[in-house]
């Protein structure tokens, strides 16, 4: 294999990653965020606290936030050197200089560090809201 296919692997599967990353985990915190609201609301005793799920979801989102930071690492290394490599690339990333909202960031790269870090927010939000609540 030659080294331009192998860094179009790498920064192919590194986006996948996050991307599979990113639908699994948006499910998994909106599951979430749906039992802290039945169990924040329910009249009768539930046997988890409001404050494990939200403890819970808030360490989620710091793990999920690392880990597409670790994945997003990987693939600028393997884009960058891919940009060495082929030239296509390198005009690629030059016409997404000319639109104002493509130089700001690619799209993977926005999505996966805007929804964990609001994820987070929301999170922080609700433990403060019940530590003012109960405390």
């Amino acid at each position: 294999m030659n080294d331009k296919a192998f860094f179009y692997d790498i920064v192919k599967f590194e986006v996948q990653t996050i991307a599979q990353r990113n639908n699994i985990l948006l499910v998994f915190q909106s599951m979430l965020f749906a039992a802290t609201a039945l169990v924040a609301t329910a009249d009768n005793p539930v046997f988890i606290p409001v404050w494990v799920l939200m403890s819970v979801g808030l360490i989620l989102s710091l793990i999920w936030i690392y880990l597409n930071w670790l994945t997003h690492v990987i693939e600028a290394s393997a884009m960058k050197k891919l940009e060495e490599i082929d030239e296509r690339v390198r005009y690629l990333l030059e016409a997404r200089k000319t639109n104002w909202l493509l130089a700001k960031g690619s799209v993977s790269a926005l999505v996966a560090f805007a929804i964990p870090s609001v994820m987070i927010i929301c999170w922080l939000v609700l433990i403060g809201h019940y530590v003012a609540k109960y405390s």
